[in-house]
């Protein structure tokens, strides 16, 4: 498939995305309702932030919420105001924070960007491989994942260099499933049918795990888990080995969730978002409406979900049971 075959049909799926259903300004996140029974812990809307363009990720840095909006830039929010206080051009697909920057892949460009979050400006560009959608940080580098030549470029954040580039499986690398571990790095190859793993020590792939509809990647709870195409279940991989873990209710579309880690696991699915791990009894969760696209989600005392249907990020709150006398 040729490079502006691909960037059409990214471009396509995108706007479907964004534009596949009829809404008016009272449809969503103002109709989405908590999971919730008398003296539950659930899950609450508290803001929401207009944007100005299809929201494509996330990631909470430097003390604000970053939203990549394609061609639309980078918009900067502050958590304590839940408004947009920058915006910054070029824009992108992915977003990642690390040796003091916010970077950005301008996927029409091939580049890296690095933003210094001080002054919120582009300080540099850097070359990388063909139709970049994704960005790790971890082990002393920056790891760009580039969808068009199955290959992952590993940037010195030092010099600006590419010191490796490292083949994949071939058939495209499915955009941002690219995540860092302690010892690893591990992206979603082969067209979202692979999951390979990358030692960082050789910059060489030592293990692929065929995983048919892998589609998004993150690191929770000590382990690498893997969301599925039109699937009611999660892959959680340990040991080198994946492990299905069913999520009822919780059946993601053709895209497959969007997933958050670190210390809780989080997804959002057509319809809801919920917290699937740990399981302490909580039944977690907030419903959207079924036919919003919900592109991006964020956890780390609150959570913040990219709507893109209605081009908002939605403020979730965990609040606590009222204990009465």
């Amino acid at each position: 498939m040729t490079r502006t075959t691909r960037l059409l049909l990214l471009a396509a799926a995108l706007v479907a995305l964004a534009s596949g259903v009829a809404l008016d300004s009272a449809t969503g996140a103002s109709r989405a309702g908590p999971e919730k029974r008398t003296g539950a812990t659930a899950l609450q809307v508290v803001a929401t932030t207009q944007l100005g363009g299809a929201p494509s990720g996330m990631i909470m840095a430097s003390g604000a919420l970053w939203v990549s909006l394609g061609i639309d830039g980078i918009a900067r929010i502050d958590p304590a105001t839940n408004q947009i206080v920058a915006r910054i051009r070029p824009g992108g697909v992915s977003l990642a924070a690390g040796f003091g920057s916010i970077w950005a892949v301008d996927i029409f460009a091939d580049v890296l960007l690095r933003i210094d979050p001080g002054t919120n400006r582009i300080t540099d560009r850097i070359p990388v491989g063909g139709m970049p959608t994704g960005i790790a940080i971890g082990h002393g580098s920056v790891w760009v994942a580039n969808q068009l030549d199955s290959t992952v470029s590993r940037i010195s954040p030092e010099t600006g260099r590419t010191v490796a580039m490292i083949q994949l499986d071939r058939g495209g690398i499915w955009p941002d499933a690219i995540v860092t571990t302690s010892g690893a790095v591990w992206a979603v190859a082969g067209d979202g049918n692979v999951v390979d793993r990358i030692r960082p020590d050789t910059s060489t792939v030592d293990l692929r795990i065929p995983l048919r509809g892998a589609r998004a990647l993150t690191v929770a709870l000590g382990s690498v888990w893997v969301g599925i195409a039109n699937s009611a279940a999660l892959l959680r991989i340990r040991g080198g080995e994946a492990e299905r873990i069913a999520i009822p209710g919780n059946r993601a579309g053709g895209l497959g969730p969007q997933l958050a880690g670190g210390d809780a696991l989080w997804l959002a699915v057509p319809g809801r978002v919920a917290r699937v791990r740990p399981v302490n009894g909580d039944k977690l969760g907030i419903r959207f409406p079924a036919g919003h696209y919900l592109s991006a989600i964020v956890a780390g005392g609150d959570v913040w979900v990219a709507d893109q249907s209605t081009e908002r990020i939605v403020r979730l709150t965990v609040t606590k049971p009222v204990r009465t006398p």
